[in-house]
């Protein structure tokens, strides 16, 4: 049983690119339930959850992903962000560099 007093607080991230990925296990149901029961198990609080699916257009899912950083910034007590795999959350470098600068605070 968790101790919801300490719980630490996440945001959670699922995205699939293509069907194939959908039929394949990573499908967005499947993601986001194996992310909420790992942060069940870890004490963490899911607060928002961003979800993107392979229907989304490259734009759309772009404007996911800068909702999602915007969330970040104005939520600086958000030390935990879940995704399934590091593919699903990030789609070049840019993103990479822009996770890292979250990870150091420097967003």
């Amino acid at each position: 049983m968790t101790n919801k007093s300490n719980m630490e607080i996440a945001i959670l991230w699922a995205r699939v690119s293509t069907r194939e990925q959908s039929e394949e296990g990573y499908s967005l149901d499947a993601q986001v339930k194996l992310l909420r029961d790992y942060a069940l198990n870890n004490n963490l609080k899911v607060v928002k959850e961003f979800v993107t699916p392979e229907t989304a257009s490259s734009s759309q899912e772009r404007k996911q992903f800068q909702k999602m950083i915007e969330y970040l910034k104005s939520n600086i007590n958000i030390k935990h962000l879940l995704c399934e795999k590091t593919d699903r959350l990030t789609r070049n470098f840019q993103d990479a560099s822009t996770l890292d600068d979250w990870l150091n605070g420097e967003l």
